[in-house]
């Protein structure tokens, strides 16, 4: 029998000669399949530019338009144009680099945290440590400092002492990832 060709975008065997896949390849129908096969991997942006200038296709609304991918006209409906927009505009707005917090602003707004938390309600500590940096990331710290422990003074271990800004001035700190 001879060696077959396979077209994976038409689900369609053939005889694998150079002229037989080329004109295969060549085909109306193969075209519009490739074209349907890659339009679902499209950027936002491309297809909106590409569609900003096309007329509504009047023969895919009815669901008769032969041409799929390859129709000059546009088959977006006007909610599926609009969800693009929004979704480019969003996009955009998300383009700013991330700033990643600053450890003394992260340090300072923790331990004012903790002491409005101890004017608020000495006798009940929190139970979790919630803090949001100015690039709206929110950090739960899963520990409060029992006060009781601050009449120890230095005779307790590194571990377990209350942490000062100055313990880190020195502090190699390197990034993750």
């Amino acid at each position: 029998m001879g060696k077959r060709y396979y077209c994976d975008y038409c689900n369609k065997t053939m005889v694998d000669t150079p002229s037989t896949i080329k004109t295969h390849n060549n085909g109306l129908a193969h075209q519009k399949l490739v074209q349907e096969h890659y339009r679902q991997y499209k950027d936002p942006e491309l297809i909106l530019q590409e569609e900003a200038t096309k007329k509504p296709c009047l023969r895919f609304a009815k669901g008769e338009c032969l041409f799929g991918a390859l129709c000059r006209f546009s088959h977006y409906t006007r909610e599926e144009i609009e969800t693009f927009r929004r979704y480019v505009a969003s996009k955009s707005c998300h383009n700013q680099p991330y700033q990643h917090p600053n450890f003394e602003e992260l340090y300072n707004k923790l331990q004012t945290d903790k002491d409005n938390a101890k004017t608020q309600n000495d006798s009940v500590p929190n139970e979790n440590e919630v803090w949001y940096d100015s690039n709206g990331a929110t950090y739960i710290l899963p520990w409060t400092y029992n006060s009781v422990l601050d009449n120890y003074g230095d005779s307790l271990p590194p571990s377990i002492k209350r942490m000062k800004l100055m313990d880190f001035e020195n502090a190699n700190i390197i990034e993750w990832g």
